[in-house]
């Protein structure tokens, strides 16, 4: 048998997984342990859900995470530079220019994007596959406001 060493943020992601699924969630898909610079989208949520989503997600990242504003340009900056996970809370009603300013440095600093959806109700959480941002900002845009709609009419 062969013994292997778990970075420590991958085991606080495993631990805190089975804490949830004891608590009753499910979970499709993860956060990929990856060395690259990462951002991740989260789903709207209010409430309880709100509390749950910032107390647990920054241990659902197989990185150093950190919840941020969208318009903090120079904490993204400064987060990616130090390669953590940078968490944004994901808005229907976001304003399209930071976005698309976000999405631009994201592709010119080559870093990855991803989704994360939270669903109360049927107490699942679902992470989206990581995918390199195009050269076009309001495709990729269109492309993650897709995939949160998607998951609240399953």
């Amino acid at each position: 048998m062969k013994f292997q060493i778990t970075s420590y943020f991958i085991l606080r992601r495993r631990v805190v997984k089975e804490f949830l699924k004891f608590k009753g969630w499910r979970f499709r898909g993860q956060d990929y342990p990856r060395k690259w610079r990462h951002i991740v989208f989260i789903s709207p949520a209010e409430g309880t859900l709100l509390k749950m989503q910032m107390k647990w997600m920054q241990y659902l990242t197989a990185t150093p995470s950190e919840w941020v504003e969208l318009g903090n340009k120079a904490k993204v900056k400064q987060l990616l530079l130090k390669k953590y996970t940078v968490l944004i809370r994901w808005s229907e009603n976001k304003t399209e220019n930071l976005l698309t300013e976000l999405l631009t440095s994201a592709r010119n600093h080559k870093v990855r994007i991803s989704a994360c959806a939270w669903d109360k109700n049927r107490k699942v959480i679902k992470f989206h596959s990581q995918f390199r941002p195009s050269h076009y900002p309001d495709r990729d845009i269109r492309y993650i406001n897709r995939f949160f709609k998607y998951f609240k009419q399953i």
